[in-house]
């Protein structure tokens, strides 16, 4: 009795942390900031111009906030875009707190359901990189050897400087679109560790049986 409980608390443990760790790696976008969206403002940023300093990621996530009795989000094709045509759509949405989910790599465009709006630029064109992961460096590929650092006596590392059969440290994540790299970054070291927990939990209520 007692292992069946090992193992169904195992199974339940599984089953959160995989949850927990699918949405770690996903980010939420509000369009438009704080003043949601809507009209642009005078010498504001359009929202195209927000969205080219953004990378999104398969499974992210627009959040569009509007007042649902004068504005609605329409996701379009390109040549409805371009002519604001507010008649003809894939999708609308009009319930004032839209979230969209970029399911899939390319160009999503989205329009306000109101024509005067979408002709006020009130339009957003959303491009989703392809998250494939690119394959490692080529083993073949040999970089030359460090020579020893000047002053550090019979060829030893410096001070401060690691030994040359040390393993190496994973570089930190560079410059990018604003928020957006960091955000991918943390959610993929949150999902490896909480992969990591689910390997372990397993393990446990293998040995518990």
């Amino acid at each position: 009795m007692a292992s069946r409980s090992c193992v169904v608390a195992g199974a339940w443990c599984f089953v959160l942390l995989h949850a927990v760790a699918m949405g770690a790696a996903a980010t939420q976008y509000k369009v438009g900031g704080d003043g949601g969206w809507g009209v642009p403002g005078a010498g504001a940023e359009s929202y195209n111009t927000w969205a080219e300093k953004t990378s999104f990621q398969i499974g992210d996530q627009l959040l569009f906030v509007y007042p649902k009795d004068k504005d609605s989000v329409l996701l379009v094709e390109p040549a409805d875009y371009n002519a604001c045509n507010t008649a003809s759509y894939d999708k609308k949405f009009a319930d004032g707190s839209t979230t969209v989910t970029l399911d899939r790599a390319g160009a999503f465009f989205f329009i306000s359901g109101v024509d005067a709006n979408c002709r006020a630029n009130e339009k957003l064109i959303v491009m989703v990189a392809n998250t494939t992961a690119a394959p490692p460096p080529s083993s073949s590929s040999s970089s030359p050897p460090s020579s020893p650092s000047s002053g550090a006596a019979g060829g030893a590392p410096a001070a401060g400087q690691a030994p040359p059969n040390a393993p190496a440290t994973p570089a930190a994540s560079g410059g990018g679109a604003a928020g957006a790299g960091a955000n991918s970054g943390a959610g993929l070291t949150v999902a490896g560790a909480l992969a990591g927990t689910v390997v372990a939990s397993i393990a446990y209520v293998a040995l518990a049986i």
